[in-house]
């Protein structure tokens, strides 16, 4: 759907976060006779542009609708969601408006983990190569805060919230991972996955997905008019064969593991799933351009809470990453450092993901891990690991005891990881005001 399609009466606007507000802005540009609806809000925003209903005049003012703009922080599970679907009232969000107008313009990413680097890698390797692009979408920035005239490329992070109203594909998708999140919201992990890759599911052009379950996933649901593409070792791809871990392009160059700015390997194959985005786009004209796309990497400067280091009193070397709120997340952040022993904190609200991954790596992992854990999510990891195991664990009562814990504790580990593997709801509002709970109490 497009904003030039939506009713001249009877839009709402379910929600008023930062897409809420957006789109109501929008609309109210457009000199639309729209409604904002907020059925779980007691005033209304003083700053709305729109009239607002609350309570029961909200719920009758959905029920009514034309059409409904939902924010991505109205679950899909709500009943008053299910019930306007089911009767058949258009849902869209503000992604898919903008997809309406832009799709070509845009190279879309989404995945579990990896979307928000991936896409800033992309605008990166854009700019870098002479092209004007900027991140828009779920890292933050709503897409109505820019002027797609003044660009050539944009790179669109799209949340599972996002995707699901979707009904225009970007001309290019990359699909950087896909696990178990946001289970709750989706209604289950089969229907998580169905929004997530409705990104993909409207004839985008080319398609680049990881190996293994994002290239699967996405191979089962694309049709003749989308190309499927994978990091190979005929194209940019990380180098396995020798272990270094290096970023390969045949033809065009190497990177070594070290010079590039993000540690880790999934971290570099997030690199090569930008790369070859941008290459299958067809805005590398040329070797050299490909070459000056590589070399940019060295310049790229990391995003916060993702395995930033954190500056501490203690002598450790600490690390936030802070959006490892998957199991699978904290797998990848501790493979960075394989043969080193570490400390790992990790906990928070429970949302019951299955712990497997994990438990299973750190069995098979030689080098100890000391987890300092807390939190639900902390406690049935405790639990889930053998006494007499080489990774020791600590049962903290939240998260300021746990980081307490391990700045008292005379553990020879140097390096301390906050990779979480839960969200932070119990304790703190977000993800952010945990991390900066994090700084305070190691005085940074």
């Amino acid at each position: 759907m497009r904003f030039s399609e939506l009713p001249a009466t009877g839009t709402v606007v379910w929600g008023y976060g930062r897409e809420g507000a957006a789109v109501a802005a929008e609309l109210a540009r457009r000199g639309l006779d729209a409604t904002i609806a907020l059925p779980d809000a007691g005033t209304a925003p003083a700053d709305a542009p729109l009239p607002v209903r609350l309570g029961a005049a909200a719920t009758e003012a959905l029920r009514a609708a034309r059409a409904v703009v939902v924010s991505p922080g109205v679950p899909a599970t709500a009943d008053l969601q299910v019930e306007l679907r089911e009767a058949g009232v258009p849902l869209t969000g503000l992604t898919d408006l903008w997809l309406g107008d832009h799709a070509g313009l845009t190279i879309g990413v989404t995945g579990t983990k990896g979307k928000s680097t991936t896409a800033s890698l992309v605008a990166h390797v854009c700019r870098a190569v002479g092209l004007r692009s900027a991140v828009l979408g779920n890292v933050g920035t709503p897409v109505l805060s820019a002027d797609p005239a003044q660009l050539d490329v944009v790179a669109l992070e799209v949340s599972s919230y996002q995707a699901r109203t979707v009904t225009t594909s970007p001309r290019v998708v990359v699909l950087t991972s896909l696990y178990a999140e946001h289970l709750p919201w989706h209604g289950g992990y089969a229907q998580y996955v169905h929004d997530k890759l409705n990104l993909l599911a409207h004839g985008p052009e080319h398609v680049v997905a990881a190996p293994g379950t994002p290239y699967d996933e996405a191979a089962a649901r694309l049709d003749g008019r989308t190309v499927l593409h994978r990091p190979d070792a005929e194209h940019v791809h990380v180098d396995q064969a020798d272990g270094s871990g290096d970023l390969v392009w045949p033809g065009v160059g190497r990177l070594r593991a070290e010079e590039l700015p993000l540690p880790g390997r999934h971290n570099a194959a997030n690199c090569a799933l930008a790369l070859r985005a941008v290459d299958v786009a067809g805005l590398l004209a040329d070797d050299d351009a490909r070459r000056t796309a590589l070399a940019s990497l060295r310049d790229f400067a990391p995003l916060a809470h993702r395995l930033e280091p954190v500056a501490s009193t203690d002598g450790r070397a600490w690390y936030d990453d802070s959006l490892a709120t998957a199991p699978e997340a904290v797998v990848a952040a501790l493979e960075v450092w394989p043969d080193e022993p570490l400390v790992l904190l990790f906990g928070g609200a429970d949302r019951g993901l299955e712990l497997d991954p994990l438990v299973t790596y750190l069995g098979a992992r030689a080098t100890p891990v000391t987890v300092h854990a807390f939190g639900a999510a902390g406690t049935r990891l405790a639990a889930a690991l053998p006494d007499d195991g080489p990774h020791a664990a600590h049962l903290a009562a939240g998260f300021a005891d746990a980081v307490r814990a391990v700045l008292a504790s005379d553990d020879p580990a140097r390096r301390v990881l906050f990779s979480p593997g839960a969200p932070s709801f119990d304790e703190y509002a977000d993800y952010r005001d945990r991390a900066a709970a994090l700084r305070a109490l190691l005085g940074s």
